[in-house]
């Protein structure tokens, strides 16, 4: 998909662009918090995907443990118009590129066991489990009045080595 652009996002883009209310709250607050930065993949003025790429230790004692320092990924979301276009990819390439160019040298990310679309891209792209168990996390939803609810759910993390920047 060549006429994807990608882009950092600011708040102002995710009011403007966002309109699921559980990603708009989260990315909002993640953003206001300084916990990173959010990429949005845009097909001209259009929202075609986003990704955010935490920098702030996650909140999980696991992970802050078993993996200190490691960037993740979080809030991978393609616009149901634009997927399997190669958005997805994209997204992640580009984050990959930054997070190199920060020398980092791991990436993680979390998701659903049940989500084997988005299992089989991850490990096409060289994401490999951390461990054999599931870790137990939570969703955060929100409800109509903007309050939010826990829910405890499952979570596969996958990482990936690398490899240093070229040139």
């Amino acid at each position: 998909m060549d006429d994807v652009s990608i882009r950092a996002a600011s708040d102002e883009d995710v009011r403007k662009l966002i309109e699921d209310r559980y990603d708009r709250h989260h990315l909002l607050d993640h953003l206001h918090h300084r916990r990173g930065i959010l990429l949005l993949a845009l097909v001209g003025e259009g929202l075609a995907g986003h990704l955010f790429l935490r920098f702030a230790p996650p909140e999980e004692p696991e992970l802050r443990d078993g993996l200190p320092g490691v960037p993740l990924l979080q809030h991978l979301r393609v616009m149901e118009r634009h997927q399997r276009s190669g958005v997805a990819r994209r997204l992640l390439a580009e984050a990959e590129d930054r997070l190199r160019a920060l020398g980092h040298g791991r990436v993680a990310l979390g998701v659903h066991p049940d989500n084997h679309r988005a299992i089989r891209l991850y490990e096409d792209l060289s994401f490999t489990a951390w461990r054999d168990r599931h870790l137990a996390t939570f969703r955060e939803h929100v409800l109509e009045d903007g309050n939010t609810v826990r829910v405890q759910e499952p979570c596969l993390v996958l990482v990936k080595q690398l490899a240093p920047p070229s040139g």
